[in-house]
């Protein structure tokens, strides 16, 4: 690994735990045993980090496809695999997710991707899913309107779940995965067959 790799890494764990608005490239520096300059000459600024994770966790997110592989998985079993994969990113990126807004505030590149990734997910997803009605998995009878909306909720729900979670669900000392995957399932359950 070196050493730009090493600073994303301690920094993702640092921003994890202590927050975005605690921890200073300093900080990192230190918990590498790296001089701030060495840091800097990788990232000029934290924001720069940010953007780099942010950019990390939409790579991740691109390698993870609804479709699949064979015509004999169930849809709920493509979604359960869906749901743990995502899941397994809001918890490794987890304070993206926690503090998005302030994030897309600070560092407005990070706002305008998310919007495009956004327009261009809408495209994929609403195709997908007139796929899984072709097979026979997804209502047919959904207006084109309703399907992109129903992206828009999605986003919503996967992006801004891990905020609800941490004010109303984490104080029942429930199974957060298990949270996520039954609020998913409720989000599809008047779309599939």
């Amino acid at each position: 690994m070196n050493t730009k790799e090493k600073i994303i890494v301690g920094a993702l764990k640092l921003y994890n735990r202590d927050g975005i608005r605690t921890v200073t490239t300093r900080q990192i520096a230190q918990e590498l045993n790296i001089s701030a300059g060495n840091l800097h000459y990788h990232f000029k600024h934290t924001e720069d980090i940010i953007f780099q994770l942010f950019q990390l966790l939409q790579n991740e997110y691109e390698k993870m496809i609804l479709k699949p592989e064979d015509d004999a998985s169930t849809f709920r079993q493509v979604l359960d695999s869906f749901i743990d994969g995502s899941y397994a990113l809001i918890s490794k990126y987890r304070f993206i997710f926690e503090n998005f807004v302030e994030i897309c505030n600070w560092i407005p590149s990070i706002a305008e991707a998310y919007r495009n990734l956004v327009a261009q997910r809408e495209e994929q997803l609403v195709s997908l899913f007139l796929y899984y009605a072709e097979l026979g998995m997804f209502r047919s009878d959904i207006p084109l309107v309703n399907l992109q909306w129903f992206v828009r909720q999605l986003f919503i729900i996967s992006d801004f779940w891990s905020s609800s979670y941490a004010v109303l669900g984490a104080h029942q000392n429930g199974n957060p995965l298990e949270d996520y995957r039954q609020t998913i399932h409720t989000a599809f359950y008047p779309y599939l067959v």
